[in-house]
């Protein structure tokens, strides 16, 4: 079988979460890069990864390289590929051109030179002109500059693949799904699932981490509701293997629910919110298995149904704003006394963009992980939620206060 070379994208600080995932499916780490990995498997492998990877943005299969010192010598290096192996005849393409140095300081001028090579390079060799379309292209075309050399490859997922399908309209501040899904990893989810533990999120917001941990636990595939993806019409794509990669999805989202369900509970006190994240669960096909309450945090109780053991994640607001800053003291205590009053024995986790705002919480967090929620640097904060973990809740912003780390 022939080995091929991926890039695969990711959002800044997973990258080596992606790596031990990718290399679950069969690819091996080549190196790691900023916002992503280099690997190298079999193209079975990177369809995998297209299908399951809850970390990734972008699965890129590496054509080629070429200089790119000048806007000649880069286009002088795209005219010479054989891009007929690439884009079907007749077909249309787009380029997403990413990075700049002297000689071309700007990606719309960089896309350019490159579709003016693809276009004189087919036509040169006696073919019809491919379309360049920027809405639905048959395949996308990366092309990633780096000093002098550009990366040249084809973009299999052919969107972001954090888009998962079932969730079209958001909330404040939304989540991206494959951040939600590294913070459950990093958060030890799969482990107390597996366990028998529950899940719960008393600030759902719009419900992207019920979802993502519903999917995770229920061993159901993130690209299983996706309608197409970048290399169905690419000329070297087997669909032969795809079709039984979408089979095998379809077999183990079933399976995924014979067993024990884990409860999967989110709770909010907007209702506003609510309704867009039952709208989520159900085009995730969850619903029934995830459910939502109106509550308040300091309303919360733990329900006789719930396990002994489970996982308490939630994304609270980061307080942007000073008049938002002057209360977040409060609901980080409040939400460490809710968890130590009702789900003795979980694991407490909070993703937050103003981690100083973890010593109000009340508990010793063990564990500390540096992520990024877009660009704003955000912290993941685990507690085990026991008395002897217990600690004074302080608020940072309190005048003249010296505060432990957490």
């Amino acid at each position: 079988m022939s080995k091929y070379v991926f890039f695969v994208t990711c959002p800044k600080g997973v990258e080596y979460l992606l790596g031990d995932e990718l290399e679950a499916f069969g690819l091996t780490l080549v190196r790691n890069a900023p916002a992503g990995v280099w690997v190298e498997g079999e193209l079975e492998a990177g369809y995998r990864a297209c299908m399951w990877s809850r970390l990734a943005n972008r699965v890129i299969l590496h054509i080629d390289e070429v200089d790119a010192r000048s806007a000649e010598e880069l286009y002088d290096g795209i005219v010479r590929m054989d891009w007929q192996a690439h884009i079907p005849a007749g077909g249309s393409f787009r380029v997403n051109f990413l990075g700049q140095n002297e000689a071309l300081r700007n990606t719309q001028f960089g896309a350019q030179k490159v579709k003016d090579g693809i276009v004189d390079s087919i036509r040169g060799a006696g073919a019809p002109r491919p379309a360049v379309a920027q809405k639905d292209p048959d395949v996308t075309i990366s092309a990633r500059l780096n000093r002098g050399r550009l990366a040249v490859g084809l973009d299999l997922s052919g969107h972001s693949l954090h888009m998962r399908g079932y969730r079209t309209e958001q909330g404040l501040a939304p989540l991206k799904e494959n951040l939600a899904a590294a913070v459950l990893l990093r958060a030890g989810w799969p482990g107390i699932a597996n366990a028998g533990g529950d899940f719960v999120d008393p600030m759902c917001g719009s419900g992207t981490l019920l979802v993502e941990a519903a999917l995770m636990a229920l061993d159901i595939a993130p690209g299983r509701r996706q309608e197409r993806f970048g290399f169905e019409k690419w000329p070297g794509h087997r669909p032969e293997l795809w079709l039984g990669m979408r089979q095998e999805a379809e077999r183990r989202a079933h399976e995924g629910k014979q067993g024990r369900v884990p409860v999967f509970a989110g709770f909010d006190q907007d209702n506003r919110v609510l309704d867009t994240a039952q709208r989520n669960i159900q085009r995730a096909g969850l619903e029934g298995i995830v459910t939502l309450e109106q509550r308040s945090l300091k309303d919360f109780t733990r329900q006789e149904s719930w396990a002994e053991q489970g996982l308490m994640l939630t994304n609270p607001p980061y307080g942007e704003r000073l008049s938002e800053r002057n209360v977040l003291a409060a609901l980080y205590q409040s939400l460490g006394e809710v968890a130590l009053r009702e789900l003795a024995g979980w694991r407490l986790g909070v993703f937050t963009g103003a981690p100083e705002f973890g010593k109000s919480v009340g508990l010793r967090s063990f564990k500390q992980y540096n992520l990024f929620n877009g660009k704003l640097p955000a912290q993941l904060l685990l507690f085990d939620v026991n008395a002897e973990n217990a600690r004074t809740p302080r608020d940072p912003a309190a005048a003249g206060q010296v505060v432990p780390r957490i």
